[in-house]
């Protein structure tokens, strides 16, 4: 700007500066401006019968350029039927994954198609179309040397190539503590890849899936599951939303759902087959009695709450516990899914369940099995307490997560061979932890007994005794009772779901990891300091009998 002041002034030497720096905003107002700010976007598509589309050209098979150097690929179809729908002809721009949505914010395109996950970041600055048309994950391509990796976990500090402008980058990066190494484009890294530079190449999985089915990447791999699963929408401009444009293109995208049209393209473009369309398609294309379809527009011309991507739904859209909940979250950054998300907050509430339940069964069956133990091993048949009290001691010294793996997948794994039969998860957490924690209790009450031999000879633990032997041994049976319900936490390692395991899950599909640990600590907290200020009452009561003897 001060270089083109110094040329005005230059060439205008007897006029002052001043009028020229008073009229230069006015240079820009009389400048054209894009159809999104001066009127509709479709009108202008009417008008010049013309429908500029974003599309990729090195993302085979959804956006490429075949040896006519025309486009094609699934993306270039759907754009193509997009322009046929409307009649009007289809203008295909070039994008790449960092320009894409430039190219929209400034005019140079109307529609992108191009491969552009829903988030809501993206729709701070453009228009998402739903439904969505597609959806991808992202995965990492490695070669013949790193095929081991079967975690995102291993990856942790490991240099992985990755590309300018993906939504993925930080969440994943954050997430895995990668250290990426970020190029302009897909050839870039995936030069760097090839080189040697980086483990893998850090990017979605429609895409890699197409790279390795070309030979020149043959002994290559993507062995890690997928993460960050997400919707692609088409996008306008900001401007668009709620316009007629909008809908018309909610609405095609609707039509190919309900028609197949999506799966037929992708058959046809060989791409595989992605889970999302099967699910999708079912959703809009059931009916209700009355033969319309369940998702369609209400008088308000949105779809139903149902119909749409749970996550991308914002306090403007619900009502109730629904609306603070996502207030709290746009407000704060505080994602508490488990409160206003339905499905989170059934699954939250059953893990509590579950976990409460296990706790409570490991204290009733660590009590009646150490107190029948105990019985047993104080009898006066020696061999019997002698081999009762060797089998305390391996309780004691056998973890109990060992215990349950021995059980699940050792001895369950057996039966399920041979006979079919499949062990319940829940019944082995609670056995294993009740086992380690009977034989601490039995111990305690056996030394209780050695004690009162040394003052009453011939002194034996009955049902009669068994009383006084409790009430004298109430401090070490509490502290294992306590122990035990903290335990709990480790039946997730055998698939039961308690509330580790479904906050796992629920941090899987929100990425909310620092909230649930969180809430997750602070729940247990809450649970242990309930059941420790209810065993303390036991406890008190118990003082109380044993000052009355």
């Amino acid at each position: 700007m001060p270089l083109i002041l110094r040329g005005l002034s230059c060439l205008t030497p007897r006029l002052p500066l001043l009028p020229f720096l008073l009229l230069w905003p006015l240079l820009f107002t009389a400048l054209p401006t894009p159809a999104a700010e001066t009127g509709s976007v479709l009108a202008a598509i009417r008008e010049t019968g013309i429908l500029r589309i974003g599309v990729k050209a090195d993302f085979p098979p959804f956006g490429m350029v075949n040896a006519l150097g025309e486009p094609e690929g699934f993306e270039i179809d759907l754009a193509r039927d997009v322009a046929r729908r409307l009649g009007v002809t289809p203008r295909f721009v070039k994008v790449s994954t960092e320009n894409r949505l430039h190219k929209l914010e400034q005019g140079a395109v109307d529609l992108v198609v191009a491969t552009t996950a829903d988030t809501a970041e993206r729709r701070k600055i453009a228009t998402a179309i739903e439904p969505a048309y597609y959806a991808g994950g992202v995965t990492l391509m490695v070669g013949p040397g790193q095929q081991r990796l079967t975690d995102w976990g291993a990856l942790r500090g490991k240099r992985v190539c990755a590309t300018q402008g993906a939504y993925f980058n930080r969440p994943m990066s954050e997430r895995y503590l990668l250290d990426l190494e970020v190029y302009r484009d897909t050839r870039d890294a995936l030069l760097g890849l090839r080189d040697g530079r980086c483990v893998g190449y850090l990017y979605t999985n429609s895409a890699i899936d197409g790279f390795l089915a070309k030979e020149e990447w043959a002994g290559y791999q993507a062995p890690l599951p997928l993460a960050l699963v997400a919707p692609w929408a088409m996008m306008i401009g900001r401007g668009e939303k709620g316009s007629e444009f909008e809908r018309l293109l909610g609405d095609i995208v609707a039509d190919w759902h309900r028609t197949g049209f999506l799966i037929e393209r992708e058959q046809a473009w060989g791409i595989r087959p992605a889970q999302y369309l099967r699910d999708t398609g079912a959703l809009w294309q059931a009916r209700d009695e009355q033969g319309d379809y369940l998702c369609q527009r209400g008088p308000d011309g949105n779809w139903p709450l149902g119909c749409r991507e749970a996550t991308l739904i914002t306090a403007g859209d619900v009502g109730g516990l629904h609306n603070l909940g996502l207030k709290f979250k746009e407000w704060t950054g505080v994602d508490l899914s488990f409160l206003y998300d339905p499905f989170d907050r059934a699954r939250f509430l059953r893990g509590l369940g579950v976990t409460i339940l296990m706790m409570l069964s490991c204290v009733l069956a660590s009590l009646l099995m150490g107190l029948l133990w105990a019985l047993v091993a104080d009898s006066r048949w020696r061999w019997l307490g002698m081999g009762a009290r060797a089998l305390g001691v391996h309780a004691r010294m056998t973890p109990p997560l060992l215990q349950m793996y021995l059980l699940f997948f050792g001895v369950g794994g057996l039966l399920f061979a041979r006979l079919g039969v499949s062990l319940y998860p829940m019944a082995i957490a609670v056995w294993c932890m009740s086992y380690y924690t009977a034989g601490s209790i039995m111990n305690s009450l056996y030394e209780v007994a050695n004690h009162q031999r040394q003052i009453q000879t011939g002194f034996r633990l009955t049902f009669h005794s068994l009383g006084m032997a409790v009430l004298l041994a109430r401090g070490p049976i509490l502290g294992s009772l306590i122990n035990v319900m903290k335990q709990t936490v480790m039946a997730s390692a055998i698939a039961v779901p308690e509330l580790l395991s479904v906050s796992l899950a629920i941090m899987a599909d929100k990425g909310n990891v620092t909230v649930m640990m969180n809430v997750l600590l602070l729940t247990y907290l809450l649970l242990i300091s309930l059941a420790i200020a209810g065993l303390s009452r036991v406890q008190a009561w118990l003082d109380r009998r044993v000052a009355n003897l």
